[in-house]
């Protein structure tokens, strides 16, 4: 099933549900998930492969967390666990079914979280220590620049924005303009056709 639609506010999805499992940094996770959700058949690679790089790492993350485009919330909620238990964590999403998908899921992996509907920042005030994204790739290059633009500009003055993005999608492209908005940036992980980013420092 074509997944063009994700990135996108539509209220009509269909109600084809599943409930992909993972158990991750010794954390067993369940999500409800629905057709038309990125990635709802089962958790995506890149973005497990972006908790677990940072994982890796990074220090344990502390102050708030913004999961950018969030769909049903694996990556906010599996971070949420994963770190400080006073991680402050916010989700967000320009499609209001992934937001209603997101806030179930924290409940039944008892996280705490606020879900914000909006359209990148638009709904979305003050600045945050970590911001997590995988870009959504169908919604133009044009969207995902303006969703790196305004993460630069809802950083905190020691905060970094993490993206993971494949080589066949554009990596170095989107590493050349990521230059221009950001003084330092860090490769944290290059393999098989995969980018993990630290973006850090407005230039």
């Amino acid at each position: 099933m074509s997944q063009k639609h994700y990135f996108i506010e539509n209220p009509d999805l269909p109600k084809d549900e599943r409930e992909p499992a993972v158990n991750l940094f010794g954390h067993d996770f369940r999500f409800m998930t629905a057709a038309g959700l990125f990635s709802f058949e089962k958790i995506d690679d890149a973005s497990r492969l972006l908790l677990e790089v940072i994982r890796a790492t990074q220090a344990p993350f502390s102050g708030t967390l913004l999961d950018l485009g969030c769909g049903y919330g694996f990556l906010g909620i599996v971070a949420a666990k994963a770190h400080s238990k006073d991680l402050r964590l916010t989700m967000s999403d320009v499609n209001r079914i992934a937001c209603e998908y997101a806030a179930t899921n924290a409940k039944r992996n008892g996280v705490r979280a606020e879900v914000i509907h909006s359209d990148g920042f638009a709904a979305i005030g003050g600045c945050f220590d970590h911001i997590l994204l995988n870009p959504p790739i169908h919604a133009g290059k044009d969207t995902i620049n303006r969703l790196y633009q305004e993460s630069a500009a809802h950083l905190t003055h020691e905060g970094a924005l993490y993206i993971v993005i494949q080589k066949k999608h554009g990596a170095q492209t989107a590493i050349d303009f990521l230059n221009r908005i950001f003084s330092d940036i860090q490769i944290l992980h290059r393999r098989k056709g995969y980018f993990i980013l630290r973006c850090a420092s407005r230039a």
